[in-house]
């Protein structure tokens, strides 16, 4: 008979019942990580992982062929056209940051637009911007 046990009989029981709690604790514990653990070694390959059946897959679409209820097909070449007589306000054949509008989203890429840094889009220059 240990020591413990003789002098307190009752205390040894109870501290072989933290023991197994503890011993319990730990082995819950070292599964729950050995199984996160392998959770995250699988991954995700996306490579290897398909799509789930519902995904749609995107195709690329050529929108100047399609037809919509009679609708016109979208000359994107006429439509640059116009809209760079409508800004060559002087119409001296080019545009200048000046003659386009401060809110006009082409304001922002102006000077990437302007391949030859001459301050002015040529209609090639604009063209572009329709290609963006």
């Amino acid at each position: 008979m240990s020591r413990i046990e003789r002098l307190h009989p009752r205390l040894d029981q109870s501290l072989k019942g933290v023991f197994r709690m503890k011993m319990f604790r730990s082995a819950l514990a070292l599964s729950l990580m050995f199984a996160a653990g392998t959770a995250l070694a699988a991954g995700h390959d996306p490579q290897t992982t398909k799509p789930a059946s519902n995904t749609a897959q995107q195709v690329p679409v050529d929108h100047s062929k399609m037809k919509m209820d009679g609708a016109m097909p979208m000359d994107h070449g006429k439509m640059a056209d116009a809209e760079f007589v409508k800004f060559d306000q002087n119409k001296d054949g080019k545009i200048s940051k000046s003659e386009v509008p401060a809110k006009h989203a082409m304001t922002a890429h102006f000077g990437m637009l302007d391949a030859d840094k001459d301050g002015s889009l040529s209609q090639a220059e604009f063209a572009k911007h329709h290609e963006m």
